[in-house]
């Protein structure tokens, strides 16, 4: 029996009775039965039929409605007896198996706030591609619930104002579920307090590293996949004491990312018996840095850590080495840029040592590089925190298809630890990754998450815990030394 796609409809247990009742008509010597799309002829006594019982089983597919079979079975009741010349009545149980078109869920509308102009616009067009490239995978291992995953980039400026304003727009008319970013701190937070968390949205920074974001009233909105500078800062304070600097000046962005990276670096580096001439902050955009300068290295300096983001580094790092303020450098993952050493000079930098949250070769880490070479044709590119915005990404989708919807982002960030911590089956990025994920959990089974970035173990204020890289400028190049510290 057949369905037609005009009747796209259940059917009732009336119709269903029908269907049964029309299949044994003429039950009797030489009748033919349907069963599971085969014939069989049974030849016997023409017999009552007393009673006819309907049971439905339906399935859903995302495949048109049909009917794709009958099964016929006799149960035996009762009768009169073998002395009884009236033929016994049977019950005869008709069992229909539907498949019907199953619902899929709407899109998975997921914000980034990214920075395509201002001081950390070397690092948009790239983490927009790690975004990109973690939905693609999505999609591919067959979407949250049927419903495809839909990356929406909005430009911050690395301001506040602006930062805010995007956010706004994502979650108000683009009815964002989530959001991913921003890469500064000092506009995450704001976009935390204002936007997502009175919004109820989750959002989750694969960049934003300032030790204040760990004690932020959030209520539990705000999480991140990069750690935070409590470890970076202690890692850098003993890095630059091992290089033998006892006295340094500090250069940072006036930001809670410079702020706490340069308090960290402050405690650290003092306790070991180093010397800061001053730490000194600065602006954002500004044409000149001498001022401060200035002041960073009054009396001169073994070193200047520069605690910024390349579009001001890359000018007080020029101007530090043609005014003879200082000609060593300590940098960080703000500064980790290849494009800033290129504006600069790779051979004035030569043998510069940074830190930045990195995490160690892995087969997940790989996985990650040669998908993004496969979908960019270029190499994996050294600027920092791709792999954890790849994972920011992730998390929230196989956190989408554990809660079971799309749009509700309560019970989207309820369901993040489920699916990015022990227990469960490991399960890493990728197609085959995720869609090993999004399987077990149709499944009703466990995962944990161990993404491109290392372990995304959220512990209860959205924090995860990494490791420090130590890397190295050499040969007009940014590698690794191969060193993870943590603090």
């Amino acid at each position: 029996m057949e369905v037609s796609k005009a009747d796209r409809r259940v059917m009732t247990r009336r119709d269903m009775i029908r269907v049964a009742s029309v299949g044994l008509l003429g039950v009797a010597g030489g009748a033919v039965l349907a069963a599971c799309g085969e014939t069989e002829t049974v030849t016997q006594e023409v017999v009552p039929v007393q009673v006819v019982v309907t049971r439905e089983v339906i399935k859903e597919v995302p495949v048109e409605i049909v009917v794709t079979r009958e099964v016929v079975k006799e149960v035996p009741v009762h009768g009169h007896g073998p002395a009884t010349p009236t033929p016994t009545p049977r019950t005869v149980e008709v069992l229909v198996e539907k498949i019907v078109e199953a619902e899929t869920l709407p899109p998975l509308i997921v914000g980034q706030l990214n920075a395509f102009t201002g001081s950390l616009s070397f690092f948009g067009p790239i983490h927009r591609n790690a975004a990109t490239l973690a939905a693609d995978h999505v999609n591919r291992a067959g979407g949250v619930g049927g419903g495809s995953l839909i990356i929406i980039s909005r430009d911050t400026g690395v301001n506040p104002v602006q930062g805010v304003e995007s956010a706004r727009a994502l979650v108000e008319i683009e009815n964002a579920v989530a959001i991913v970013g921003a890469l500064a701190s000092g506009v995450t937070i704001p976009v935390a307090t204002s936007v997502t968390v009175p919004n109820q949205r989750v959002q989750i920074s694969g960049a934003s590293t300032a030790p204040s974001i760990t004690v932020l009233d959030d209520n539990d909105f705000l999480f991140r996949t990069a750690p935070s500078d409590a470890a970076q800062g202690v890692v850098l304070g003993r890095l630059a004491w091992e290089q033998g600097f006892r006295n340094v000046g500090v250069m940072y962005i006036n930001n809670p990312y410079g702020e706490g990276l340069a308090e960290l670096f402050d405690a650290t580096f003092t306790s070991l018996g180093g010397t800061i001439v001053d730490a000194v902050p600065h602006e954002d955009e500004q044409p000149s840095f001498a001022s401060e300068l200035e002041r960073a290295t009054a009396g001169g300096v073994d070193a200047l850590v520069a605690i910024s983001y390349p579009g001001q580094a890359q000018i007080y790092v020029r101007e530090s080495l043609e005014g003879g303020y200082a000609d060593k450098f300590l940098f960080v993952d703000g500064t980790k840029s290849a494009e800033m050493n290129e504006a600069i000079g790779w051979d004035r930098l030569e043998g510069t040592l940074g830190t930045a949250p990195g995490s160690v070769d892995s087969p997940q880490r790989a996985a990650f590089a040669s998908a993004y070479t496969d979908a960019y044709a270029v190499e994996l590119p050294v600027e920092p925190y791709l792999a954890e915005t790849y994972d920011a990404v992730a998390v929230i989708a196989l956190a989408a298809a554990k809660a079971g919807t799309t749009t509700d982002s309560v019970a989207i960030r309820d369901a993040l630890r489920a699916i990015a911590n022990p227990p469960g089956e490991v399960v890493g990025p990728g197609v085959e990754g995720i869609g090993r994920a999004l399987a077990l959990i149709a499944e009703g089974g466990d995962v944990n998450y161990e993404g491109a970035s290392g372990a995304v173990d959220f512990d209860e204020n959205g924090d995860v815990f990494g490791p420090i890289e130590i890397w190295e400028i050499t040969g007009g190049e940014i590698k690794s030394t191969g060193r993870f510290e943590t603090p």
